[in-house]
């Protein structure tokens, strides 16, 4: 079951040495040493370091482990093609070859994670430090159970001293790029020290500029404080001048609007009066118009009267031999209704001129209504612009009173951008120096901790 000696070299040898890829990355773990009698107890745990390789083209792998205190102690574990079969064989392996270096790489993970155990038994009593099982085991409480064994043996010299040559070389390429780097540190912290100097003179020259700039800064605020007080003055003096002559002009167009409240009540009272002769006049023009009515109906039974009498002499002038005794009853009665007809006309007549001074008396009243009504209109209009300017001088108080306000969180702002600007400044003053003073340290520490290098 053992790969030739060929196979075991190919994987140390700088010829070959493209050609090998790492199944996974080298991993310490424990593994469970143990001798290789069936009475030999002795067991004892170590920790190793596992790299696992195979060939590119070629179906071979081969496991490597080295004690981690000392590495001159390795073991190699090849299996290539012909090995394999004989593994399937032996071991009752159900894979193909690629199937077998994945379930491998998996049986390592899980040694690295605790799940399994990795073993190495001596096979041979006599040649102790040649022969070997390595063994995948999984710790159970009734009886270990043995996932895989491989055949192992300890590495030759040469191959020790290939890996080890190998290692050295590795060293020195990362005690080179240690060199450059360290180089490159002292270039930069160089480098920084000047920085530093010019930083610390550009600390004292911004130390000097910060001081002038807060006298300035301070002077300045104190002036535009100053400044600002003296308006605010002035502006509370307008404000109460402002605020008195305000509530004279209110009070005086207060007075001037119950006047007028006044004035409207005593013309809606004139106007509910001249409504009421009006409709007394009314009344009166319809007790007349009554009266010409039946004046009218009188006037025409008269008529009608007097058609009759003419009628009636007419047929009396027939009979006016048989009648002349009763022409002066006659004369005398016409003469009567005459006068009648004159007294009716006359009261016609003075009906008449009574009418017309009723009317004209109305048509002075309805005169009077309208004069009222315009009056009451300019009133009102007069009120209309006493209140607008009412409304607009208070408007005028409270632009005033707002603007105010303003100025006053104006000033509240500039008050507090001066307390800020002192305690900026303040803070600068307490942070520069610990600025410096932890540059000045960490350059110190870097000074000493490369010179005691």
């Amino acid at each position: 079951m053992w790969a030739p000696s060929t196979e075991d070299n190919y994987f140390a040898s700088m010829d070959t040495a493209k050609n090998i890829v790492h199944l996974m990355p080298s991993v310490e773990m424990m593994v469970t040493f143990a001798g290789g009698g069936p009475n030999d107890m002795m067991r004892s745990k170590k920790a190793c370091l596992l790299y696992a390789e195979k060939v590119d083209y070629k179906e071979l792998i081969q496991l490597r482990l080295a004690e981690k205190c000392d590495q001159r102690h390795m073991y190699i574990a090849t299996v290539d093609s012909v090995s394999f079969q004989e593994l399937k064989q032996d071991q009752g392996l159900n894979v193909t070859f690629a199937g077998f270096m994945e379930n491998v790489v998996r049986m390592l993970k899980d040694c690295h994670a605790s799940k399994l155990e990795l073993c190495l038994t001596a096979t041979d009593v006599a040649e102790q430090q040649r022969k070997f099982k390595l063994q995948f085991v999984e710790v159970r409480p009734f009886k270990n159970l043995v996932h895989l064994c491989l055949p192992c043996r300890a590495a030759p010299l040469h191959t020790v001293l290939f890996y080890i040559n190998s290692m050295l070389d590795a060293a020195n390429k990362r005690s080179y790029m240690l060199e450059q780097n360290t180089q490159q540190m002292q270039l930069e912290l160089n480098s920084q020290r000047a920085h530093i100097e010019q930083l610390g003179g550009d600390c004292n020259q911004l130390r000097s500029t910060l001081a002038e700039n807060a006298r300035q800064l301070s002077e300045k605020h104190a002036l535009e404080l100053q400044q600002m007080q003296d308006k605010m003055c002035k502006l509370n003096e307008q404000r109460s001048s402002d605020l008195e002559r305000n509530r004279r002009t209110i009070a005086g167009l207060q007075s001037q609007l119950d006047r007028a409240m006044l004035d409207k009540a005593d013309l809606k009272t004139i106007q509910e009066q001249t409504e009421k002769r009006n409709q007394n006049l009314n009344e009166e023009l319809s007790c007349c118009k009554s009266r010409m009515c039946s004046l009218k109906e009188q006037n025409d039974k008269l008529q009608g009267e007097l058609t009759d009498a003419k009628k009636h002499e007419r047929k009396l002038e027939y009979k006016i031999e048989d009648l002349k005794q009763h022409t002066a009853e006659l004369q005398e009665h016409i003469q009567k209704g005459n006068k009648e007809k004159a007294n009716i006309a006359a009261e016609l007549e003075a009906e008449k001129k009574i009418l017309h001074t009723k009317r004209q008396a109305l048509e002075m009243a309805s005169d009077e209504i309208g004069k009222a009504n315009q009056i009451i209109l300019k009133q009102n209009q007069e009120l209309l612009i006493q209140k607008r300017t009412i409304a607009w001088r208070t408007e005028v108080a409270l632009q005033q009173e707002k603007a105010i306000k303003e100025k006053e969180k104006l000033l509240r702002l500039r008050e507090e951008e001066l307390k800020h600007a002192q305690e900026t400044n303040k803070q600068l003053r307490e942070e520069i120096p610990q600025q410096l003073q932890s540059m000045r340290n960490f350059a110190q520490g870097l000074e000493q901790k490369y010179t005691n290098r």
